[in-house]
């Protein structure tokens, strides 16, 4: 499957292997001593899905060693075209996440502008970075850029996660930054979210609520998955 085609500045080539049997399964039955409501409440279900995605990322950045950030950074680069400038955003992986940095090194070093994010206030936003940059502790510990750092408007978001599906859809903390922004800015412009996992993240399906926004596709350190959006 291709990624549609939604921007100038960053295009995937044709290819690659679909999503494969291999994706696990979360137990998505509803905890014990739950309302009929909550049996089938989406936000409910995900509250109880985090433990286990938490414990099987974990299984899963054990099973893929120590190379993975490697590995991704490689297929990434060896599937996607970023144009001229193209912005990109990561982010500073913290709790064991897929780490993005090799590939965003290896993207400084063509000379694209990158960027992280600081997220306050119920609002994500983009500010640059560079490798060698020094970040603050932000919200959930997690490392961003100063605040006086430059505000940038990513072309590609390359997003945490801690599982993703056949469909393209995410777990993540539950704060809905990524959605939020995701949202607001495919309303008014081309931007590309790319999943960062490690293969043994993927489950067969999610729940799945109406703010919930999909990725364009997923990094793995085994291959790169496609998913179609309208």
């Amino acid at each position: 499957m291709a990624v549609p085609s939604t921007s100038s500045s960053v295009m995937v080539r044709e290819g690659g292997p679909p999503p494969g049997d291999e994706a696990q399964s979360l137990d998505t039955g509803p905890p014990p001593q739950v309302t009929q409501h909550e049996m089938t409440d989406p936000a409910t279900l995900k509250k109880s899905l985090r433990t286990q995605a938490v414990a099987q990322r974990d299984r899963a950045a054990e099973a893929a060693g120590p190379r993975a950030a490697l590995m991704i950074a490689r297929r990434c680069l060896g599937d996607f075209v970023f144009m001229k400038g193209a912005i990109i955003a990561g982010y500073a992986a913290v709790h064991g996440e897929a780490d993005p940095f090799p590939l965003m090194a290896a993207l400084a070093s063509n000379g694209h502008a990158l960027c992280l994010p600081r997220a306050h206030g119920g609002v994500l936003t983009f500010h640059a970075w560079k490798p060698g940059d020094p970040m603050v502790v932000g919200r959930m510990n997690i490392p961003e850029p100063d605040a006086k750092a430059r505000e940038r408007r990513p072309d590609l978001l390359l997003v945490p996660l801690l599982a993703f599906d056949r469909l393209g859809y995410r777990l993540g903390y539950g704060g809905g930054y990524y959605d939020r922004y995701l949202r607001e800015h495919r309303s008014r412009r081309s931007v590309r979210a790319v999943g960062i996992a490690y293969a043994g993240q993927q489950v067969d399906s999610l729940p799945v609520e109406d703010f919930d926004e999909p990725l364009d596709a997923v990094v793995t350190e085994t291959q790169v998955i496609r998913f179609e959006r309208d």
